[in-house]
């Protein structure tokens, strides 16, 4: 790489590392209320998505544990997270999720992949 791509790419991280851009996504401050509000009416004992699928964002347990399906999320790869999938909207239009609702801010689904892509940590 040229000497002023490096310089541009390492001038471009700095500032977004100062900007505060770049810190470290909580499951507790930054995901789970995003669950909570957007989820959890459904997807808890009991709600339609739970008796549908078996998922619930009730804990971290339970989101990582995943639906009677499989897992729907998948630790360091966001790409190939169910999750990710069904809040982008990259799937059948009856499963996008939130159900019947808008799709997420594109900064929370930001949020969601880095995230996962951080391994999911219960931090």
């Amino acid at each position: 790489m040229k000497l002023w791509k490096t310089w541009l790419v390492l001038s471009v991280g700095l500032a977004l590392l100062l900007s505060g851009c770049l810190r470290e996504v909580s499951f507790k401050r930054d995901v789970n209320p995003v669950l909570q509000s957007n989820c959890l009416p459904c997807h808890k004992a009991g709600g339609e998505g739970y008796v549908a699928s078996g998922f619930s964002v009730e804990t971290y347990d339970n989101l990582m544990h995943g639906t009677k399906f499989g897992p729907m999320i998948i630790p360091g790869q966001s790409m190939n997270s169910s999750l990710i999938r069904l809040v982008e909207h990259k799937t059948g239009s009856a499963i996008h999720m939130p159900r019947n609702k808008p799709q997420l801010p594109e900064r929370q689904i930001e949020m969601f992949r880095a995230w996962v892509d951080a391994g999911a940590p219960n931090n």
